[in-house]
């Protein structure tokens, strides 16, 4: 059995992975982190007899969803097994002190909290907070909303805020 979330092994969703995987199947099934959900959700005939691990926290830009939209559409084809908790590695906000921009990077499911923790930022949603890590680096943005383990501070950067929230995630079958 193959266990599908959002990859790489860095991120949240294939922590979680790991845990339900270790606790419930016994380290039995292979763990496959994909580029992004939507991916994963777009090729669902594939993986028949699989797992989905989503976070109830579940966004998209791309879909226009929440995890309650994938839910109701997907019927049938996902069955929920199963939900568990764990607690995410720590979030932070940071600052690029230099930029002359007011971009943001996140995850869409953060997308909002990163605007109410910085205002007038545009947020710039990607599939994962490892990528927004990524992608804040290259393009020279003003700040990013991403797990604490990704960051190396600079000088030229300080940390606004950081947040460490608990997430429940939703085990589905792959019908």
């Amino acid at each position: 059995m193959q266990i599908h979330t959002l990859g790489p092994e860095v991120t949240d969703s294939y922590a979680a992975a790991q845990a339900y995987n270790h606790r419930d199947l016994q380290d039995q099934a292979k763990i496959v982190g994909h580029p992004s959900f939507e991916m994963i959700l777009a090729n669902l005939a594939v993986y028949s007899g699989d797992r989905l691990i989503i976070p109830a926290a579940f966004k998209s830009t791309t879909l226009h969803a929440s995890w309650g939209d994938v839910h109701y559409a997907l019927l049938s084809q996902l069955t929920l097994l199963t939900c568990f908790m764990t607690k995410l590695d720590p979030l932070v906000v940071i600052q690029r002190l230099d930029a002359d921009n007011q971009i943001g990077y996140t995850h869409a499911a953060t997308a909002q909290l990163l605007t109410r923790l910085v205002h007038n930022v545009t947020v710039q949603a990607v599939a994962s907070k490892y990528l927004a890590y990524q992608a804040y680096q290259q393009n020279q943005a003003a700040y990013v909303l991403t797990n604490e383990k990704n960051v190396t501070l600079t000088t030229h950067e300080r940390q606004l805020t950081r947040l460490t929230p608990s997430m429940v995630w939703c085990v589905y079958q792959i019908n």
